[in-house]
């Protein structure tokens, strides 16, 4: 059975062309393989807490007596890791906020990225423990920063793809909805041009796992 692991991080709960994008490709998923099983982790909804001392302690093993809180949000982020290293294929809900992601998504990548679990450094450079696996970033942005002018204004795209890249996850692919908070293209056409790319992503995406 196929394991989807879908993560939205939009703050916004109704107005969202990143929830509408990534809920239409993961329906699309599903209607390609009916046996797959979807884990939806809504940070929007419920973010992640943000990385303590006593966390970051108790994880690498160097706290003593982690009390209630710190030993829950340990327990929380193995969680998620686990989740991370058991799907098949990874979908993310990423709109851009102030030139990146949302802090909840940048949250949780602080959360799952730990040297020694996710990656390890060698004497080569650092290796990515996560299994490559087809995974997908609905990348929507209010502006157009595809273009040469605004390009060096995205730290959204690249800060996922690398650290993606970090865990070894490699097989990434970017549907993106561009300008949906200008009067061109606008909200309805970048999401009805990136609904329109689904089908041929997808196609490329696992004929390519499988091939």
């Amino acid at each position: 059975m196929m394991k989807v692991l879908h993560i939205d991080s939009s703050p916004m709960l109704r107005a969202s062309s990143s929830r509408k994008l990534s809920q239409a490709l993961t329906d699309a998923i599903c209607l390609r393989y009916p046996d797959a099983s979807v884990t939806h982790r809504d940070l929007g909804r419920t973010p992640p807490p943000h990385l303590r001392e006593e966390t970051f302690l108790a994880l690498t093993g160097t706290l003593d007596a982690p009390d209630d809180r710190t030993r829950k949000e340990v327990s929380d982020i193995y969680d998620a890791i686990r989740e991370l290293n058991e799907c098949d294929v990874l979908v993310i809900g990423a709109p851009m906020i102030n030139h990146s992601v949302s802090s909840a998504l940048k949250t949780w990548i602080d959360q799952v990225c730990q040297a020694r679990m996710t990656f390890r450094f060698t004497p080569e450079g650092a290796q990515g423990l996560v299994k490559d696996k087809p995974t997908f970033i609905i990348s929507t942005r209010g502006g157009v920063y595809s273009s040469e002018e605004h390009r060096a204004m995205d730290h959204q795209e690249s800060y996922l793809i690398s650290t993606l890249k970090l865990m070894g996850i490699e097989d990434a692919h970017v549907l993106p909805a561009e300008g949906v908070d200008k009067t061109h293209p606008g909200r309805e056409q970048a999401e009805k041009g990136a609904l329109a790319q689904i089908p041929d992503l997808l196609s490329y995406a696992f004929n390519k796992t499988l091939r």
